[in-house]
């Protein structure tokens, strides 16, 4: 072959590496996206067969992965198949005990198993080496931002008469595909009161707003060491009214301070920042961080919402926990068809113990914390823990899951770590 052909398939050659990494590009852009589209944009939307909320993020989310697989931006992952297996198999004897040797005081459900499965098995997907991490927390941080201002003029417009709480009440013809019903979509700030908080408009309660908000405080100044958009987030958090992103966050970060020196010079530094932003914030806002303050004893009282989440819930596991069943548990449903359940928000990690039992929960903490963890973004995998734990009924919330697997597993600082996380 003559040096002028050589030349020539050589160029052809690195076009064609060019067009092809220019497509992983845009395929890995429109994936990101379509899932925070799916699982922020279009929170409110699903369906609600039986009662039960079934989050259209659940099969946009399925598809996207399925999509990704097909276009080569996405692989699976030897850890998160090693992980899940180990928990389907402890769900699945629980499931086969409980068939076999009922008790007279539970009832079991195999659509719930059904739905555990189905749900977490999204995290046997990642990122292939073609994938750009890069891109997700820059397109998350853009959401957020945008969904941060909506909700701080969605808070002040209230009172010129404009409320927007709400898509079923704005648009009663959405009603069908909105799954609302189910969660706080009047947001009022207590009792009597004609102030609603801010949800961030797009979002379904004022928690999840904040919540969110608190990822991407994390993202912007533990992970990519930015300041400059702290008060707006700061301003839409006060907004929410709601004490569980600052609980969650909170839980998370004396952990991640005791992982090096240099962590925990940084939490230190957003510690006092905390401390003069609160200070600020009750002279600037004094309501709003009254309302979340006078909060804190919500644990001492059963009629409040912390009660229903971090105690109620635990009650009968320790009526139940002198049995040898609590090993294994009662069965999949267990929880909700246990004879003297009572309604409310609920606890995840007490209905894993109640269906699949001290062995199951060990499997899905081990699972969930396993198959997000990355060293590299050490606090988001922390963070992810304690929202999972403090956001109440987490457990088939696929808009939060789905966030959280997006961030932790398809996430981070530089583009070429995918086939390392993977591992």
């Amino acid at each position: 072959m003559s040096a002028a052909s050589l030349s020539r398939h050589e160029t052809l050659r690195d076009d064609a590496v060019m067009d092809a990494e220019d497509q992983s590009a845009r395929n890995g852009r429109i994936f990101v996206h379509g899932t925070l589209i799916a699982c922020l944009i279009l929170q409110r939307f699903g369906a609600m067969p039986g009662g039960s909320a079934l989050f259209i993020s659940l099969p946009l989310f399925a598809l996207l992965l399925g999509w990704g697989l097909a276009s080569g931006i996405a692989t699976l992952r030897p850890r998160g198949i090693a992980l899940y297996f180990v928990f389907a198999a402890c769900t699945l004897l629980s499931t086969l005990i409980a068939l076999t040797t009922p008790d007279g005081r539970f009832g079991t459900s195999v659509p719930s198993i059904v739905a555990i499965l189905v749900t977490y098995s999204f995290t046997l997907i990642g990122p292939s080496a073609r994938f750009d991490r890069t891109t997700v927390f820059r397109l998350f941080l853009a959401y957020t931002r945008f969904i941060a201002a909506a909700g701080i003029v969605q808070w002040a417009v209230q009172f010129i008469g404009i409320r927007i709480f709400s898509f079923m009440v704005t648009v009663p013809a959405l009603k069908p595909v909105l799954v609302e019903p189910q969660f706080n979509f009047n947001p009022i700030l207590h009792y009597g009161s004609t102030i609603l908080r801010s949800n961030g408009f797009f979002l379904l309660e004022p928690s999840m707003f904040s919540q969110t908000l608190v990822i991407a405080i994390v993202i912007d100044y533990f992970i990519l060491g930015r300041v400059k958009h702290l008060p707006l987030y700061l301003v839409a958090y006060m907004l929410s009214f709601s004490g569980t992103g600052a609980l969650s966050l909170a839980l998370a970060v004396p952990f991640y301070a005791c992982l090096s020196a240099r962590n925990f010079g940084r939490v230190a530094g957003f510690a006092i920042a905390g401390v003069v932003a609160l200070v600020l914030g009750s002279i600037v806002f004094p309501e709003q961080v009254g309302s979340m303050l006078s909060r804190t004893n919500e644990l001492s009282y059963s009629g409040s919402s912390g009660y229903a989440r971090f105690i109620g819930p635990f009650l009968p596991i320790a009526e139940l926990s002198h049995e040898a069943r609590i090993l294994i548990g009662w069965g999949p449903g267990a929880t909700e068809r246990y004879l003297y359940f009572k309604e409310g928000t609920g606890n995840s990690i007490a209905k894993l113990i109640t269906d699949y039992g001290a062995i199951g929960i060990t499997a899905f903490l081990a699972m969930f914390a396993g198959t997000l963890w990355r060293r590299e973004t050490a606090i988001l995998s922390v963070l992810a823990l304690t929202t999972f734990i403090i956001g109440g009924g987490y457990l088939l919330f696929t808009p939060m899951l789905v966030l959280l697997f997006l961030l932790c597993i398809w996430g981070g600082t530089t583009p070429g770590d995918a086939i390392r996380s993977a591992r």
